[in-house]
């Protein structure tokens, strides 16, 4: 499919909705299209260079860009979902500080393509509410921002990885995260990793759910996330996680 060219004549458009249409490209007349603030692209993937520093109103910009993305002046960007690592790394960063929500996603298809995700580019959202990671390997402890997460992500609520090798346990600068309310792994590989989360660690911290992790241990201190509500750990993926938690959290314990 192809986006009819009538389209990119309706200069005042304010909202393009075209997720899941088969669209593989879009024009170069959509830059005539400078008043639009919400470009609905999802489920669609771009694998060429995708050319919107034109749109410089975009405020939510959704789809699966695998190829260069190039974004010009993005100071009302709010919403990026998803982009490829590849994409990721060619951006300039300094400019999206006001992305509130950010997806990042890699798969076998974009393999040739993919760069190891620095942990440091993501340092510079500060207003970042939501990060969600589709990435195949992650390892915090590689970055030096990993000693200051409370000052380089303060505003962080909520945080997902999915698919994901995490080779170290990530709890102990996860839980330095001083706004995060919800932290979701889903189908990662955490094979001899055992997971601690100190006392006092995530103090706001109101959901953690695993869902299908492969995970030695996990042990939670007495006096940790104080403000859980919703504890959920299912695991349907080999042997069965040795936990050591709380007596107050194991009436929220689903899956074991």
């Amino acid at each position: 499919m192809s986006l009819p060219d009538v389209i990119c004549e309706l200069i005042h458009l304010r909202y393009l909705g075209v997720a899941d249409t088969g669209l593989r490209h879009l024009p170069s007349r959509i830059s005539n299209l400078q008043f639009l603030q919400t470009l609905d692209a999802s489920g669609n993937r771009f694998e060429g260079m995708t050319d919107l520093r034109k749109l410089t109103s975009l405020r939510p910009l959704m789809g699966r860009f695998i190829g260069e993305l190039l974004i010009g002046d993005a100071v009302n960007l709010q919403t990026l979902r998803a982009i490829s690592s590849y994409s990721w790394s060619k951006l300039q960063h300094k400019f999206l500080k006001n992305i509130r929500d950010l997806e990042i996603y890699d798969s076998g298809y974009v393999e040739l393509t993919r760069v190891r995700l620095n942990l440091s580019s993501i340092s510079k959202l500060t207003n970042l509410r939501a990060l969600t990671l589709r990435v195949p390997t992650f390892k915090i402890s590689s970055e030096a921002v990993v000693f200051h997460m409370d000052m380089f992500f303060p505003n962080l609520e909520s945080l997902t990885f999915s698919g994901t090798k995490l080779e170290e346990d990530p709890m102990p600068a996860l839980q330095k995260l001083p706004r995060l309310e919800d932290l979701v792994l889903e189908d990662c590989d955490c094979s001899g990793v055992k997971m601690r989360i100190s006392a006092q660690g995530f103090a706001r911290l109101r959901k953690l759910a695993l869902f299908s992790v492969r995970l030695d241990e996990m042990w939670i201190e007495e006096e940790a996330m104080p403000s859980l509500m919703h504890l959920n750990l299912i695991n349907r993926l080999g042997p069965r996680t040795k936990l050591m938690i709380p007596d107050r959290f194991l009436a929220l314990v689903r899956g074991y």
